[in-house]
């Protein structure tokens, strides 16, 4: 039964967004009728757009690959962009994009990266990024919150903002069992008995003393980030220019419509803001929310001719097309090796 119920969720949510990219493609307005016109876009900027997509999604397997080699030496960039556009293509596809983190651990694991390690790289890299997409949103609502006040409905600033504080608590929760051990192990048997309890595990003793070494490495490497303040300013600084490509997609997009008057401030202000509101949508992809968003705040930009196709090809760079770009790196293969298991090294990449 709840196998058949999650194949009917899976089905209900792709029609939901294969639905609404229909819409915008045949609706008034939509990219059908832009077609006739497409000559008008110019290609450079909509050229531009896909490499704000591409640059994104090579900058967080580099992120990835700078985080493990932290204390797994011998991890390569190929294996990390393996892991980065495997966690894209799951997130993608999960709700609240819960599927991505487990799924690189899981893909790490295969490469010879201890759990414990791959864990800590992931959450540490997760931690930076939510860290810098908090102080981008709180930014733009500082910079920009006159432009958008008054002109954007109340229901998408109370998203916005519920998506700023949910991003903000998940920063403080991650920095409490990152490194709190005696919380972490708490947490840890409790969810080993609960799972016991629910008949989805036998031995959850064993199975807490199993993961409690795991615990072990990954407090370990935690420690040991502490100990690279430099590496973690760069890590930083290539997240901020890692959510500037990604917002960038619909400036560029703006630009290839011929349009110039909004500044480049301010789209990436309105990208913020959009991310802000789609965060607190539990599906896959936040269908309906991004479109839905998107609309709303840039339709302050495009013109009433303009906004639909111009949220038709957004949506398509940013998440359609990096399902297609993905999905060929998310599928074990045979010939997947591991990499050569080492002891910890504490030095720095």
């Amino acid at each position: 039964m709840k196998q058949k119920l999650k194949k009917i969720y899976n089905a209900s949510i792709l029609l939901i967004g294969v639905a609404l990219l229909i819409y915008l493609c045949v609706s008034e307005n939509g990219l059908i009728d832009l077609a006739g016109h497409i000559g008008s876009l110019q290609a450079g900027w909509l050229a531009l757009a896909f490499v704000g997509m591409l640059g994104e999604l090579l900058l967080d397997a580099f992120l990835i690959y700078r985080f493990t080699r932290l204390s797994h030496r011998r991890y390569t960039l190929r294996h990390a962009l393996r892991s980065g556009m495997t966690g894209h293509f799951y997130s993608a596809i999960t709700p609240f994009q819960t599927g991505g983190q487990p799924m690189q651990v899981f893909f790490m694991s295969r490469q010879g990266v201890d759990p414990g390690v791959s864990t800590a790289a992931l959450i540490q890299k997760f931690l930076v990024y939510q860290s810098c997409l908090t102080a981008y949103s709180a930014f733009a609502i500082l910079a920009c919150f006159p432009l958008f006040s008054g002109r954007v409905g109340a229901g998408f600033w109370g998203l916005a903002f519920a998506g700023f504080f949910l991003q903000a608590a998940i920063i403080a929760a991650l920095v409490l069992f990152s490194f709190s051990r005696r919380l972490t192990r708490r947490l840890l048997r409790f969810i080993c008995r609960l799972l016991q309890r629910l008949h989805l595990l036998s031995d959850a003793a064993n199975t807490a003393r199993q993961w409690e070494g795991h615990l072990d490495a990954y407090h370990a490497c935690n420690r040991q980030l502490l100990r690279h303040k430099l590496f973690l300013l760069r890590a930083c600084l290539l997240t901020v220019v890692q959510l500037t490509c990604l917002f960038s997609v619909s400036y560029s997009i703006y630009r290839a419509f011929g349009f110039v008057q909004a500044t480049a401030l301010e789209m990436l202000c309105a990208q913020a803001f959009v991310t802000m509101l789609v965060s607190v949508v539990p599906l896959p992809g936040a269908a309906g929310a991004s479109e839905g968003g998107f609309y709303v705040f840039f339709s302050l930009f495009f013109t009433p001719g303009t906004v639909k196709s111009a949220t038709a090809i957004w949506r398509f760079i940013t998440y359609y097309a990096v399902i297609l770009i993905t999905a060929p790196f998310s599928f074990l293969r045979k010939t997947d090796k591991k990499v050569i298991g080492e002891k910890q090294d504490e030095n720095e990449p």
